[in-house]
């Protein structure tokens, strides 16, 4: 099926929303499939030379593979090459968003930036991230079966802990002071969280320990050519359709708490009735179905689940 009969799929589905996966999600072959695909070998090359590593290799790497450095960007690249083959079959987003790093694919999505930007951007930030996360002594975790407010109470006991993502209902992280988080998790279990779950990330993103490289970021990003979104673009700085200039939101949504429950909602109440996740594993679609069980939720990660997805929305 060709993009001319791909715009009638896309005007009877109304509003699809590309969803972007963050840190955390990655596993060693995340996306080999594509990285693989030879009609890609411009866009690995030239990664290659930006990043001064070899894609494939580390991608390989179990350990490297958990390493800020690497994951950033990597997962930027895995969730690119998705949005590109989406659109090679004339499948398009009206709306768009991704949780902490999977931004970058979004603003990639919504033209703001183009690809060597992107991966330029991603590797800057995810090398003073991974610094700052050296120089001090933080964690995150996620705490499941408690409202918003009661997790924020309890950061609100404590000194050195924030929450850093609003996911969905009944599902909210902090993050912080190593000391002060794992305290906080405690008191959740004691409040009547049914999980609480130590995240897979080198650092406490999204908590004022990330303020170096907030502010080293921004200075990054002062040069950098950063286009208005040519579709919805819901940011994490405030779980919806941005107000001020995209760099200033950009810098702070190192050290800001993710909005993406916020972001979910605002979709659905614009009347977006098709979610598709682009990056590792589930979790944001499981995200969407805490908030809507109706919503028509897919999920892309290698060629397999591509073509469950493509044979779902009627495309060959």
């Amino acid at each position: 099926m060709g993009r001319s009969s791909n715009k009638t799929l896309g005007e009877n589905m109304k509003k699809i929303a590309f969803l972007y996966a963050g840190q955390g999600s990655q596993y060693p072959g995340m996306g080999i499939d594509f990285f693989l695909d030879s009609a890609y070998k411009d866009e690995i090359d030239l990664s290659n030379k930006i990043l001064g590593f070899d894609i494939k290799k580390v991608l390989l790497d179990e350990e490297k593979v958990n390493k800020t450095e690497y994951t950033q960007p990597l997962l930027f690249l895995m969730q690119v090459l998705i949005t590109r083959r989406l659109q090679d079959k004339g499948i398009t987003s009206t709306h768009t968003a991704g949780l902490s790093l999977g931004e970058y694919a979004a603003l990639y999505d919504a033209g703001c930036i183009d690809f060597k930007t992107g991966i330029y951007l991603l590797k800057e930030r995810a090398k003073l991230m991974a610094q700052a996360a050296k120089n001090t002594n933080g964690k995150m975790v996620a705490i499941i079966g408690l409202s918003d407010l009661e997790v924020e109470d309890i950061c609100n006991m404590l000194s050195g802990c924030q929450v850093a993502n609003y996911n969905t209902i009944g599902q909210v992280v902090i993050s912080g002071e190593t000391k002060a988080v794992l305290e906080g998790a405690s008191l959740a279990k004691k409040r009547g969280a049914k999980r609480v779950i130590e995240l897979n990330t080198t650092g406490a993103f999204h908590s004022p320990l990330m303020e170096p490289a907030k502010k080293a970021f921004a200075n990054i990003l002062k040069p950098m050519n950063i286009n208005n979104p040519s579709k919805k673009l819901y940011v994490n700085v405030t779980g919806n359709i941005p107000s001020v200039d995209l760099k200033q939101i950009l810098a702070k949504q190192i050290t800001s708490p993710v909005l993406f429950k916020q972001t979910l909602e605002h979709m659905l109440k614009d009347g977006v009735d098709t979610f598709i996740e682009i990056g590792p594993k589930k979790t944001l679609s499981s995200f969407v179905k805490k908030i809507n069980r109706q919503a028509t939720i897919l999920h892309i990660e290698d060629e397999a689940s591509m073509q469950v997805a493509l044979n779902k929305l009627g495309v060959k």
